[in-house]
């Protein structure tokens, strides 16, 4: 294993379980946001053409739930990647709140440079009721003609916020090709969303990768993924509630 560690305040330790070359790869990002379109189709994609686990992020700031799949506990954040597609995929199923978001974003991109990729696709969600099936923003220039070029709609004006806001930032600051999907949720976990991500992602990093399916297999995952995420914010609201009762009360 290789423990790539970058000091600070609120540290992250990114394993690899795999010694995998990344150098010219393409980072697709599937942290919650909203609809989980981005998780749902990071996760697709990693499921549909069996992307290999090559490592875990790992952090005292994550909450002590798990996910089990097939009788054992999984990593709340891993890291998958297909040599021949030459693309990474890093997945939460846990909620990157505001007091990770900093950390996260700074240390994932000092993580991306390490590793030599070259380019990232973040993921999020936007709602826009009458609007198009997927949207998209640049880090800079030289991004925002990738978007252009695939014929997908830009955001020109808006706000942005978590975790998705400050790696979009820090790619920018360090002059790192990116560009954030944002799916039009119209639901919790809107698996057609999910699909019209993961059609764009396809478009342009070229993979094969068949969108049809998705629809059904998401029902599961909506369900899932909704669960694991209610459990997380129950979790929240008990440990608040316990930090609370045991504050000092003066009269």
């Amino acid at each position: 294993m290789i423990y790539l560690k970058i000091e600070g305040p609120k540290s992250f330790v990114f394993v690899e379980t795999k010694n995998t070359s990344l150098k010219g790869y393409t980072l697709i990002e599937g942290f919650p946001d909203l609809g989980l379109a981005g998780t749902i189709g990071a996760r697709y994609i990693v499921d549909k053409l069996k992307f290999e686990q090559i490592g875990f992020v790992d952090s005292d700031l994550f909450m002590p739930i798990t996910r089990i799949a097939n009788g054992v506990p999984l990593h709340p954040v891993r890291i998958y990647a297909s040599k021949k597609d030459k693309v990474v995929i890093i997945i939460s199923e846990q909620i990157i709140d505001n007091k990770m978001a900093t950390s996260m974003a700074r240390e994932l991109v000092e993580w991306v440079k390490k590793k030599g990729i070259s380019r990232v696709i973040s993921t999020s969600g936007v709602k826009m009721p009458q609007g198009k099936d997927v949207y998209a923003f640049a880090s800079d220039e030289k991004s925002k003609k990738v978007i252009k070029e695939n014929k997908i709609e830009i955001i020109t004006e808006g706000v942005t916020s978590g975790v998705t806001a400050l790696l979009m930032l820090y790619l920018k600051d360090n002059k790192i090709e990116a560009f954030c999907i944002l799916g039009n949720a119209r639901n919790n976990a809107d698996y057609s969303a999910a699909a019209e991500v993961v059609k764009t992602i396809a478009t342009i990093t070229k993979i094969k990768i068949d969108t049809q399916p998705l629809i059904d297999e998401a029902k599961k995952l909506e369900v899932a993924i909704s669960s694991q995420l209610k459990n997380i914010e129950d979790q929240q609201a008990k440990e608040t509630r316990v930090d609370s009762s045991q504050t000092p009360m003066f009269t």
